[in-house]
């Protein structure tokens, strides 16, 4: 049974008590979460299993998914305004001479806030850090209460293994796009995006996804207990491998891109061998 106090409430325990409630990862998550964001903490937060480590991350992530609501529609307006008095990609300028003045207005100073929150975002993410040390798991200021709101009614059908079957068939389509597609204009933008998302989000969900389907989600008496160990860190080794001969043997400027390539087929492999064995052995049992 925790002794853990209500979310969100200061905790008052001193002395050895307050050393085994507290955690590391609830302490980190803090600093990890300073520099990757939403993704950082909502990965902390999937994989927690400690109560303090659980409410500290969920407290980082409402906070930086606000800051990343405030950054789409910060960068999205200035694409839009960009776009529509040509200066973007399309180079036609649809705002007229007064919208134009009064957008640029309202972009700067969209522009002026999220400056501010991103460097009061590095203050808060101490502040926090420091709190947890100390046992308590700060709520971050102005944060609606998004994951407690949200977090139940978020459901995927089908479970993790479906964000994998995501990643299997969206990581060729990207990749294709960037080695065979356009070299220019809307597209190659869109294609460079979409392969920064690729390493930055779908691909640590996906790795998450199979942890936590292979380790805590499955049924202890399925009849395929997938070493998850094997599934993840073998793309790790062979991208390490990779690294080491485009490095050596090779006059690429760019080894850990390279690197990084090597390790996005490994681990598209890996994840279709995940698929595939999911699949066969759930029909089969």
């Amino acid at each position: 049974m925790s002794s853990q106090q209500p979310h969100g409430s200061p905790s008052t325990t001193e002395g050895p008590r307050l050393l085994e409630e507290r955690s590391i990862g609830g302490i980190l998550v803090h600093l990890v979460a300073i520099p990757t964001g939403a993704i950082g903490a909502g990965l902390v937060y999937l994989v927690s299993t400690n109560e303090f480590t659980e409410r500290n991350a969920r407290n980082a992530l409402e906070w930086h998914l606000t800051v990343l609501a405030l950054t789409v529609v910060t960068f999205g307006s200035l694409f839009t305004y960009a776009e529509f008095t040509g200066q973007g990609v399309t180079d036609v300028a649809v705002f007229p001479s007064p919208l134009t003045t009064v957008a640029g207005v309202l972009i700067a100073a969209l522009l002026s806030v999220w400056m501010v929150v991103t460097f009061w975002t590095v203050i808060v993410g101490f502040i926090a850090m420091g709190k947890a040390t100390f046992g308590t798991a700060w709520r971050y200021p102005l944060t609606p209460p998004l994951v407690d709101r949200f977090a139940p009614r978020v459901s995927v059908p089908g479970g993790w293994p479906l964000l994998i079957v995501v990643y299997t068939v969206f990581t060729p389509l990207v990749i294709g796009a960037v080695f065979f597609g356009p070299r220019d204009g809307a597209m190659f933008l869109a294609s460079g995006l979409a392969v920064i998302g690729l390493i930055v989000v779908l691909t640590p969900f996906a790795g998450i996804g199979m942890y936590l389907h292979g380790e805590r989600t499955r049924p202890a008496d399925a009849a395929w207990h997938p070493s998850v160990v094997v599934y993840i860190g073998a793309p790790i080794v062979v991208a390490v491998v990779g690294y080491a001969l485009s490095a050596t043997f090779t006059d690429s400027i760019n080894p850990a891109g390279d690197g990084m390539y090597v390790f996005l087929a490994a681990f598209w492999v890996s994840s279709l061998v995940y698929v595939v064995r999911w699949l066969t052995t759930s029909r089969s049992s």
